[in-house]
């Protein structure tokens, strides 16, 4: 069995996917297999593939499928996994020589469920680093983990044991991917932290437009279904601040700030507005409460300070 396998979806990436391939073929550790998604491919993608296939026969698996998109090509891609852990990266991003080497180190033969590591976002003039942090529980984990997958390690037994797969047809599949594997966690000394900047993330600009407005509208769906994930399971008592506190400050404060308000249609952008407002407080009713409102962070400060008065003036921005 070899120690990871790394399942990368590739969907029409001809620009990017020799760079991602590379990375992963110059790996210090030699013992992962590489598992390759055409999901669909219609540019030269596919012909990449098994360019790469026939240099690294003994390492590389090449599969091709109907175009179901990154959720369904993930899913696809755990099938012929057969590592002791699972990777899931981009087509489009690339990865340091020593990052499964360093990755699998923290593993501890197999104690620990997830490995996350740091990563680099890279954009068209500029690259940011993502620092995270060694969790003390799973509160926190709920609360400051990065919910991104390709950032991390999952033991592929226990992963397969939850049966947790990505949302087939769904934006924010890692949202829904990141809540519910946590919730099969037991406590936070499954989760390890490799603080190296492992994952170079390529940040694809793009326009705010009607495809922006689905996706706003898709967040409500996925809360929901998190939400009622963590109701089934028995443990949303137990999580509901974390829960509460992370939904509030990524709908008011993400999608409000850097999103809504940005659509140019006055009426469009006023109703998801209020659908903002209204499924708030329908599933949050007492969030001015949280008790992790009260930690001293410029957000915070502006959420406590947000009512209904000031929150309409995003209508006329």
């Amino acid at each position: 069995m070899k120690k990871i396998s790394v399942i990368v979806p590739i969907y029409n990436v001809e620009k990017y996917l020799r760079r991602c391939l590379d990375s992963l073929l110059a790996q210090t550790m030699k013992d992962f297999e590489l598992i390759l998604i055409n999901d669909g491919s219609t540019d030269s993608s596919g012909s990449i593939c098994r360019e790469y296939q026939k240099k690294a026969p003994q390492l590389i698996k090449y599969y091709e499928k109907a175009n179901g998109g990154l959720s369904d090509a993930r899913n696809y891609g755990m099938r012929f996994a057969t590592g002791e852990y699972l990777l899931f990266i981009d087509s489009d991003d690339y990865v340091e020589t020593q990052m499964l080497e360093n990755m699998y180190a923290l593993t501890k033969n197999g104690s620990k469920k997830i490995v996350e590591c740091n990563f680099v976002w890279e954009f068209k003039d500029f690259s940011k680093k993502d620092k995270g942090r060694a969790y003390n529980s799973l509160s926190e984990y709920l609360v400051k983990g990065r919910v991104v997958a390709w950032n991390k390690l999952y033991r592929r037994d226990w992963l397969f044991d939850t049966g947790v797969l990505f949302p087939y047809g769904k934006l924010y599949e890692d949202q829904v991917f990141f809540f519910e594997t946590a919730a099969f966690l037991n406590n936070i000394s499954e989760v390890a932290s490799d603080f190296n900047y492992e994952v170079h993330y390529t940040q694809r600009s793009s326009s705010i437009s009607y495809n922006e407005t689905n996706r706003i509208i898709e967040i409500f769906w996925i809360y929901e279904d998190i939400i009622a994930f963590y109701k089934a399971k028995k443990i949303y008592a137990r999580f509901e601040q974390e829960l509460e506190y992370r939904f509030c400050r990524n709908l008011l404060g993400n999608v409000l700030l850097r999103k809504a308000i940005k659509i140019k249609d006055k009426n469009l952008r006023r109703r998801l507005l209020d659908q903002i407002w209204r499924k708030v407080h329908e599933w949050f009713p007492n969030w001015k409460r949280n008790c992790y409102l009260h930690k001293h962070d410029r957000v915070n400060y502006y959420l406590r300070a947000l009512n209904r008065f000031w929150y309409q003036i995003f209508y006329f921005i």
